[in-house]
């Protein structure tokens, strides 16, 4: 299907995502999910409300790929990469009668506001769609990635600091940007990263006191590392390039232990 009018998926708004992400801190995620699904459909029944539909469709769609390993989504694959969970028969029903609720075209919040593209959101949502009712579909054709192009990047790191992004004139992010770029040129580690069979790897570090803390997922196409490394970017002083080469390095063979891939090769030396 064409899809290139289509603009936001089941887990791109902010309910959703707010969801999906305090999910990870449970305990047991198929209980939470069965009881918020629960809930969903036992107040919903007369007009399903704005939050409670994003969340609702957002943790169905979740089940189903579970169930077939089939999802549009690569946010789906990240984060089902990074949370077991097992679908019972229960959570199953509950999953197909929130779908069914939160698509459905009248007495529906989402319904009203996506009323113009209604029709294409809906063949966005058929895979889900067809695990949730265990009805045959077609397995995505196995992705290739493409290194054919000179220069294309199959690395990408963002640093931020605990509330806002690094500022582009301090000295960690103009190092780290150096190091990235000199990586992503290293014929030796695009020798490394080939077999991940992956277009692109992601580093979302952040630069702030406390715990280390790494956080590491497998989509489909790409993988992603978000690391707290613990220590703050301010008060470096001449060390500063040393750290940042430790910090490559602990998120590239983090994100290769993932992946199973071999040990990192040495780092590119950056000009004097």
């Amino acid at each position: 299907m064409d899809d290139s009018s289509f603009s936001e998926g089941p887990f791109d708004s902010d309910e959703a995502s707010d969801a999906i992400a305090e999910l990870e801190g449970k305990d047991d995620v198929a209980v939470t999910m069965a009881e918020s699904l629960d809930t969903f459909v036992r107040e919903n029944e007369e007009y399903a409300e704005e939050g409670a539909v994003d969340e609702a469709l957002a943790f169905a769609c979740l089940i189903a790929a579970r169930i077939s390993g089939i999802a549009p989504d690569e946010a789906a694959h990240h984060w089902l990469d990074r949370t077991p969970f097992t679908v019972s028969d229960d959570l199953r029903r509950l999953a197909v009668a929130a779908f069914a609720l939160a698509t459905r075209s009248r007495d529906n919040w989402l319904g009203e506001v996506r009323a113009g593209d209604r029709q294409v959101f809906l063949e966005y949502l058929e895979p889900y769609r067809k695990a949730l009712h265990g009805e045959p579909q077609d397995p995505p054709v196995p992705f290739v990635p493409d290194f054919s192009h000179q220069k294309k990047q199959w690395l990408w790191a963002y640093w931020s600091t605990d509330d806002r992004g690094l500022p582009d004139d301090t000295a960690y992010a103009e190092v780290a940007e150096h190091l990235v770029l000199a990586v992503n040129e290293a014929p030796a580690w695009l020798a490394w990263w080939r077999p991940a069979e992956l277009q692109e790897l992601t580093v979302f570090g952040q630069l702030t006191s406390g715990a280390y803390t790494e956080r590491i997922s497998r989509g489909r196409t790409t993988a992603e590392v978000w690391i707290d490394f613990g220590h703050s970017y301010e008060g470096l002083g001449e060390s500063v390039t040393q750290q940042i080469f430790d910090d490559v390095h602990k998120a590239l063979a983090a994100a290769g232990r993932h992946l199973g891939l071999d040990p990192v090769p040495s780092l590119p030396s950056l000009p004097s």
